[in-house]
């Protein structure tokens, strides 16, 4: 990771005492002033404090827009890990403080091993992850069907899985678009859970469990974001933020 990416750190995470780094401090406030100041009451976000403070903790959300990160950077509670495509690292000051956020570069062309080891790692150290489910933005609003990584990581690890839901994102900042538009974005969390020892009607693989982890972000969503995961067997009412 660390020859391959100039600018990331050899030591990595650049914390790990449970702290943020001063760079984590610095973009969380930058991130959360503007999208305050640009949404305004239009930002309007489930509670941040549902996010349980201890791990291990695989925070799971579907991918609609570049500003799914920024939500996360400004309003998580906390310290919280996030892979990342790997592209986003350059330059090298771009991944330098990319590190100092908890941020960590996969390969999404290839079954990306060490990125894989470091999010377990993490994990066993009782650590929260972030992952976006779909592995890239969705072209639609609708929900792509999940990376079977993300079902490897939860079976792997054992962790508590806690749902997200965000829509409006794909609206606020569509891709091509260099600048956001002022619109509602909206987020809702779910109730963290344990995987069942068997999925209902699948078998216990990895596409399975992410699929099960899926079907569960969907319930979150409006019916027009849920996308491959719509055929629910009770249909969620639009969900309120409070």
């Amino acid at each position: 990771m660390t020859e391959e990416i100039p600018g990331f750190p050899e030591r990595f995470p650049v914390r790990d005492d449970g702290k943020r780094s001063w760079r984590y401090k610095a973009v969380s406030l930058t991130c959360r002033a503007t999208l305050r100041g640009f949404f305004g009451r239009g930002l309007q976000l489930d509670r941040m404090s549902k996010i349980p403070a201890e791990g291990p903790l695989l925070v799971v959300c579907n991918h609609l827009s570049n500003i799914d990160p920024w939500i996360f950077g400004g309003f998580g509670p906390g310290v919280l890990y996030c892979l990342s495509k790997r592209e986003l690292f350059k330059p090298a000051i771009i991944a330098w403080i990319l590190a100092g956020c908890n941020c960590f570069p996969i390969d999404r062309g290839a079954a990306d091993r060490r990125a894989l080891r470091t999010a377990l790692d993490i994990l066993s150290r009782r650590g929260r992850l972030l992952i976006f489910l779909e592995g890239t933005r969705s072209t639609t609003p609708g929900m792509r069907r999940a990376e079977a990584g993300v079902g490897f990581l939860a079976r792997r690890s054992g962790a508590s899985i806690l749902p997200i839901g965000v829509w409006g994102t794909e609206a606020a900042l569509p891709r091509g678009r260099k600048f956001p538009k002022r619109v509602p974005i909206g987020l809702r969390i779910g109730r963290p859970f344990a995987l069942p020892e068997r999925v209902p009607g699948e078998r216990r693989d990895d596409q399975a469990v992410a699929d099960l982890i899926g079907s569960r972000i969907a319930e979150l969503l409006p019916p027009a974001y849920r996308g491959v995961y719509a055929s629910l067997e009770e249909p969620a009412a639009t969900p309120r933020v409070g």
